[in-house]
């Protein structure tokens, strides 16, 4: 059985999020919750945030968890407040092709954590 973790934290403008292991959707609600209740404290203050998604080692248990995810992640309100994102992902065909097709210089896709959280920091906001 997979670690899992459903967690998300703030630091100062920074908000990471994990959402790792065998996934199903009441997990992707469960993490939602969380996730979206930090992204409100500056939303609400109108206050813009840089973002640390991390999902390295994420298996979605059915192909309908991660519609699930895209639905909620993909929300106006929190991507219009967020700077920069950083995604962590596992290494290999999804995440390159993620990297390629990407058009949005506040958006990158990393494998490792250390790297993103520096691009992060060092990201205007």
């Amino acid at each position: 059985m997979s670690k899992q973790n459903i967690s998300t934290t703030v630091s100062g403008d920074l908000i990471v999020t994990h959402l790792i292991g065998k996934i199903k959707t009441d997990d992707v609600n469960e993490w939602f919750n969380g996730f979206e209740q930090a992204c409100q404290q500056f939303i609400s203050e109108d206050r813009n945030y840089k973002l640390l998604v991390d999902r390295k080692g994420y298996t979605p248990d059915h192909f309908s968890v991660q519609k699930a995810w895209k639905d909620k992640f993909f929300n106006e309100t929190i991507l219009n407040h967020s700077k920069a994102i950083a995604f962590l992902l596992e290494e290999g065909e999804i995440m390159n092709y993620l990297q390629q097709s990407n058009t949005k210089e506040s958006v990158k896709f990393f494998d490792n954590y250390d790297q993103a959280l520096i691009w992060l920091n060092e990201y205007p906001i």
